[in-house]
């Protein structure tokens, strides 16, 4: 395997799978328990472990299993959430314990979404990410934006302007088992890898930016894909995030002429049904959302896998738009899906790809945060056929 990244969730282990994608690497995720690799003939595979939510322990021991199953791959990569969500620490250190690596390089920066990383500071839009509405995740809420705080160990931090000197990032890396970069652009990242000299002899562990960086630098042996993806004849959009930007993309959506909404909870199978036969008469999308006062997590995910599943097994030719890594894992699993093989970028953060399993679905997958206003709207007609990835 030329290259192998372990995520701590589903629509993260998309994103970032898909700029190994775009640089030429077959690449495919394999959900937490799928086989590795989920396919064969990969270039690149991306291990899902479904951590963010678990205590440190548990998580610790999903990805320590999982770094060490792929611990041969030339490139190794610990994928991490942009916004510092879940164990990062204990998953940190348990990668690169796995590892077989000396050190770990970490810089979760991902600009084009709006992440950066100042003084060792995690940013969204120029805020510290606990003075956003990631604090207020119902799953996983962001408590700290320090790197230091969020990963004991850390022994320095290099600054944007210490990134155009090879020699030092060199010489930090001898010193340091744990080093952070700061990142506020796509060219201090690249220079980040510039400056390593040999990339198989550091755990590398960063989200979407660093990961293309690194493909960027090292590309994979094939072309990247292309043509058009199957056209879907209906979709399903499945969207579980409670994160604002999904909650604005989700009621355009609804909006849009030809989709019909589904509140999915407690009594919710009529909706559900009536979704169906509107799909069965014409209707381009079923919106499958949880209600506002939804109750536990694991209930709601629970209720809208089983809801998008089961129409996508019922109505031939779906197409499915997941939002929110929870709800992206939670339907592919009722699918009996393995693991998603990826293709390409709707936008920045916005993958697409095709189940494996026995429902080959094409599939977007987006983080809660990610996207613009129309980005649902945007995933849904290139699922249509009514346009083109970028």
């Amino acid at each position: 395997m030329r290259f192998a990244i372990v995520a701590d969730d589903l629509t993260g282990a998309m994103d970032s799978g898909v700029q190994l994608a775009a640089a030429g690497y077959a690449t495919a995720v394999a959900l937490q328990g799928a086989p590795l690799p989920p396919a064969p003939d990969l270039d690149a595979v991306v291990a899902e472990t479904g951590s963010r939510a678990l205590p440190p322990g548990e998580a610790a021991a999903r990805v320590r299993a999982a770094v060490g199953a792929l611990r041969k791959a030339a490139i190794l990569y610990k994928k991490v959430d942009s916004t510092l969500r879940g164990p990062v620490g204990a998953e940190v250190e348990a990668a690169l314990a796995a590892s077989g690596r000396e050190c770990a390089l970490i810089s979760p920066a991902f600009p084009a979404a709006g992440r950066t990383t100042r003084g060792g500071v995690q940013l969204l839009c120029g805020e510290p990410v606990e003075r956003t509405g990631f604090a207020r995740d119902p799953r996983t809420p962001v408590r700290a934006s320090g790197l230091r705080r969020l990963i004991p160990g850390v022994g320095a931090v290099l600054g944007t302007g210490e990134l155009a000197d090879p020699s030092r990032v060199r010489r930090a890396l001898r010193r340091h088992r744990l080093l952070v970069a700061d990142a506020e652009t796509d060219a201090h990242l690249e220079a980040l890898v510039r400056a390593v000299p040999d990339p198989s002899q550091v755990l590398w562990v960063g989200s979407a930016g660093l990961a293309r960086a690194l493909a960027a630098r090292y590309p994979g042996p094939r072309p990247a894909p292309e043509g058009p993806l199957p056209a879907a004849e209906r979709v399903i959009a499945a969207v579980g995030s409670r994160n604002e930007v999904a909650v604005g993309q989700r009621e355009l959506l609804a909006a849009a002429p030809g989709v019909v909404e589904a509140v999915v909870g407690e009594g919710g199978g009529g909706a559900v049904q009536e979704a169906a036969r509107a799909l069965e008469a014409g209707a381009c999308c079923a919106l499958l959302r949880p209600p506002e006062a939804a109750g536990g997590p694991e209930a709601v995910l629970r209720a809208l896998g089983e809801a998008a599943a089961g129409l996508a097994r019922s109505l031939p030719g779906a197409g499915l738009i997941l939002t929110g890594g929870d709800t992206a894992a939670a339907v592919a699993r009722e699918l009996g899906a393995g693991g998603i093989r990826v293709l390409r970028e709707l936008e920045p953060g916005v993958p697409v790809g095709v189940l494996l399993g026995p429902h080959p679905c094409p599939v977007v997958t987006k983080a809660g945060g990610f996207g613009r206003p129309g980005t649902l709207l945007e995933a849904l007609g290139l699922l249509l056929g009514e346009r083109s990835p970028a």
